[in-house]
């Protein structure tokens, strides 16, 4: 049945892009790159220049043979100086090293667990690279990559608007470790917890970030790898909003109360919304967040329009919520995105402005 099922959704995610595996892409060349893929409906993942930066860290993706010195080789131009001053979400002052990467857009590598691992970078023009930012982690699907969750999920956009670095991870041969999901990761057991761990360590040395205000979301496979995340990480991570995903983690037990927010379709043909196969339903998930949040309160109406409305607990402990937005005739898509390869679209409500308006409201303790 597992394999049967696997095989469904990588086949289906398919549609979505090819099977591009940056983890175990050795592109660590110098010089700028135009950045432009697509998917299988030819639509661009992405457009512009992009510079290349090599990250040493404790890595994960191709084999690593020579020794490891942490240190960060950026072939951008006009790299800016930084002085390091700034002020932490307390308003406390916060010393940063110089930023090692200018604003644009750029690829990284880090190396974990003898894998080399790849990242996009997305920083705002606008942001200031001497303050503390706040940073988002946005997953892509299975059999999707990083470039392909830069056009899906549309985000960067919203990062310019709100002043957010985004990063999109690269899975090994384009899949994640998330318990009930899915492929290559999870037969290899890949530690993705801790490439994800070992890539915040390296952005935080090479960017000025907030630690308080870390975030992470993700797309199908994506999207159960930020349930992985709030149930393993939630000493690294603030909140968590997963996109048509459910929790696959047999045993969640986070270290303390987690701020959640999910999107689902009724009508998603990989992960039922009412469950099926390997996956529990997208209420059970919701449900059982409240649980480990500690919620006292009924569920209540949140926000809606058109055929797409929000459930939430408000009264949760440690002042968290936890909110299930849910999608009526939406298949497997990111709400906002007008495109989507596997069912009907919705953009009655932008998971983009939802969630960040919900990561806004939470720092770490």
């Amino acid at each position: 049945m597992r394999k049967t099922l696997l095989l469904a959704v990588a086949l289906g995610t398919s549609a979505c892009g090819g099977p591009d595996d940056a983890a175990t892409s050795a592109d660590s060349s110098s010089g700028s790159s135009s950045g432009a893929a697509s998917s299988a409906a030819g639509e661009p993942t992405s457009t512009g220049s992009m510079t290349s930066a090599s990250v040493t860290g404790t890595g994960s993706g191709e084999p690593e043979t020579s020794t490891s010195t942490g240190a960060i080789v950026s072939t951008g131009a006009d790299e800016p100086a930084s002085t390091g001053e700034g002020e932490s979400s307390t308003g406390e002052p916060i010393a940063c090293a110089p930023a090692a990467l200018a604003a644009g857009d750029h690829k990284i590598q880090v190396m974990h667990g003898g894998l080399k691992r790849t990242a996009l970078v997305h920083i705002p023009a606008s942001l200031d690279l001497k303050a503390p930012a706040p940073l988002v982690l946005n997953f892509h699907g299975l059999t999707s990559n990083s470039d392909q969750q830069v056009f899906f999920s549309g985000m960067n956009p919203k990062a310019d608007a709100a002043g957010f670095i985004v990063v999109y991870p690269q899975g090994v041969q384009s899949s994640w470790n998330a318990g009930a999901c899915c492929g290559a990761a999870i037969d290899q057991d890949i530690d993705d917890v801790g490439f994800v761990r070992a890539l915040v360590a390296q952005l935080e040395l090479t960017l000025c970030i907030d630690e308080r205000r870390i975030y992470a979301t993700g797309m199908s496979n994506g999207g159960f790898m930020s349930h992985r995340l709030a149930c393993e990480a939630a000493d690294l991570f603030a909140a968590v909003a997963p996109v048509s995903a459910v929790n696959g983690m047999d045993t969640c037990s986070p270290s303390r109360p987690v701020p959640v927010m999910m999107f689902n379709g009724t009508l998603d043909p990989l992960v039922a919304y009412n469950g099926g196969g390997l996956f529990g339903s997208a209420e059970q998930t919701f449900n059982e967040w409240s649980a480990r949040d500690l919620c006292d309160d009924a569920p209540k109406p949140g926000k809606s329009n058109g055929a797409a409305s929000c459930l939430q607990h408000d009264i949760c402990d440690a002042e968290v919520s936890v909110v299930f937005c849910t999608f009526e005739g939406m298949g497997h898509c990111w709400p906002g995105n007008a495109f989507c390869p596997f069912g009907a679209a919705s953009t009655d409500l932008s998971a983009n402005d939802e969630m960040w308006a919900f990561f806004s409201q939470y720092t770490l303790p």
